[in-house]
């Protein structure tokens, strides 16, 4: 009787269930209307009248099998540890019905993806750089396509943004990274035929690929550098003689190596085009000094073209000439800072003369042959400064005051050969004889004091001065204008005392004395 209940129920049940399911169920066997939890999602509909599509009778462990029997990629995927269902730790390893259920209505989503929590690492494309930050549909564009057939290269994404209209290939990661797409940082120019070194490594691409053009027929510097070719063409187009990829406006050409002419002092600075004016082959220039520095030579070309005899390429204003061991003629004191002109005004092979006169003629203020030996007074430090002279070598020795004396004293002028020696033509105002003892002063006078003078009349003259004489002053006897004017007898002076009126005769000494004229004495 139970057993019939039991019937009664299922048969009740299964008339339930075919009046309550839908027209599209029609066709299905009695046993999959009664077991059938649901409806199928839409994307599984076609399989809702196949129930062994996806099961297996009393064998639930079938059933992942069914569903990669189906789903064939992502059965690929698994296998070979790829995609999301291949790489994903809890996708690769549990049963497909953990993550998809279904008869569950065909409205049902039986992918229960959730975007904002997705890790990105399981898949095929690991998100870095900017792609982190993306949106899932700056990637996933198409509602209808799936996730997965979303394509990972670059070019699929980017193509509108290929600035190289496809001229670099499609292969955008060869030069971009995600970190910046402006900035490419992953091409190996060193696999080209020219590998970037010195600024080259610094250009941006289109400094060299104008026009997205990336061919070349050569790849000399020339093909790149013409417009930028000072030289105006005239020195080749190998420009890597003298420039590099370092520093293009600082050339590196070793002219000592290279040529005969090393480039020392000024010329290391100087400009190629001073000395290059045409092209390099064709019209090599001189040398030689001269060839270059003509317009410069103040000498006009009179000392000749062996302008390293006194010029350097330190400072050519500057002539290192050592005139001591070449000229023998050691440049001192004020004559170093002469120029070469003022005393070679001809050739440098003429003959100079090294007294001094031959150069300072016109300054010889004193304007005399017998001066001749400037250095016997002047110095090189300084015309006007003299030494002390020695006036010994001279025909008047300084003596007495003398030698106290200032120059201009007896020297009116600096014509010191006019200067006269004669006591009289400085002391004529001091002659109190007024040349009435002639002009011999030196024969009383001494230069030690003009006061003091000593003369001895007794051994100078003829006529001894005694007794009374010897009290007399000099004008006493001498009124005319020379010693040598005086008598020498008594009458000569004493005329007016001879009370004989001369008739003794003008021998006055046989009577008188010295000691006194009114004394007589008698002389045996």
């Amino acid at each position: 009787m139970r057993r019939f209940t039991v019937i009664l129920r299922a048969l009740a049940l299964l008339a339930c269930a075919v009046t309550v399911l839908p027209t599209r169920a029609v066709g299905l066997d009695l046993k999959s209307m009664i077991l059938m939890p649901g409806p199928l999602a839409t994307a599984h509909a076609e399989e809702e009248k196949q129930c062994e599509s996806c099961h297996s009778s009393f064998d639930k462990s079938a059933q992942d099998a069914l569903c990669l029997d189906c789903h064939e990629d992502i059965a690929v995927d698994r296998d070979t540890a790829t995609g999301f269902h291949g790489r994903s730790s809890l996708a690769s390893r549990t049963g497909c019905k953990s993550c998809h259920t279904d008869h569950k209505g065909r409205n049902y989503n039986i992918v229960p993806l959730d975007q904002d929590i997705f890790d990105h690492e399981s898949t095929d494309f690991i998100l870095e750089g900017k792609h982190t930050s993306a949106p899932c549909e700056g990637c996933h564009r198409t509602a209808t396509k799936k996730f997965r057939d979303t394509p990972g290269q670059c070019y699929a994404c980017h193509k509108e943004q290929d600035t190289h209209r496809a001229g670099l290939g499609r292969e955008c990661e060869n030069c971009h990274t995600p970190d910046d797409w402006n900035t490419p940082t992953g091409f190996d120019h060193g696999k080209t035929d020219f590998p970037l070194e010195g600024k080259h490594e610094k250009l941006l691409c289109s400094g060299c690929h104008a026009g997205e053009k990336y061919r070349f027929e050569t790849t000399d510097c020339f093909s790149c550098h013409q417009l930028r070719d000072v030289h105006l063409g005239r020195y080749g187009k190998d420009c890597a003689q003298c420039h590099s990829q370092e520093e293009w406006k600082q050339p590196v050409f070793d002219h000592a190596a290279g040529t005969d002419f090393a480039l020392t002092g000024s010329h290391r600075d100087t400009a190629c085009k001073s000395c290059h004016f045409g092209d390099l082959e064709a019209r090599k220039p001189a040398t030689d000094c001269s060839s270059c520095h003509a317009s410069s030579d103040v000498h006009a070309g009179r000392h000749g073209k062996a302008c390293g005899k006194c010029h350097n390429t330190s400072d050519w204003k500057k002539a290192p000439f050592d005139h001591g061991k070449k000229a023998n003629w050691p440049l001192t004191g004020k004559h170093q800072a002469l120029s070469c002109l003022q005393c070679h005004r001809g050739s440098l092979d003429d003959a100079l003369s090294s007294d001094c006169g031959s150069c300072h003629r016109t300054d010889d203020v004193h304007k005399s042959k017998s001066m001749g030996d400037c250095s016997i007074c002047h110095q090189a430090s300084g015309w006007e400064k003299t030494l002390g002279f020695d006036h010994e070598l001279t025909h008047f020795p300084l003596e007495g005051m003398h030698a106290t004396a200032a120059c201009e004293a007896c020297h009116n002028s600096a014509e010191f050969h006019l200067a006269k020696s004669e006591c009289v033509d400085c002391h004529r105002s001091e002659d109190d004889h007024k040349s009435s003892l002639g002009t011999q002063c030196a024969s009383c006078h001494t230069p030690n004091g003009w006061a003091l003078w000593n003369f001895d009349h007794n051994t100078a003259t003829e006529f001894h001065l005694d007794g009374a004489h010897a009290g007399l002053s000099c004008g006493s006897c001498h009124h005319g204008s020379g010693a040598d004017d005086i008598p020498r007898d008594c009458a000569g002076c004493h005329t007016a005392d001879d009370r004989h009126d001369g008739g003794f005769g003008r021998a006055c000494g046989r009577c008188h004395s010295t000691e006194s004229f009114g004394e007589i004495q008698w002389h045996k």
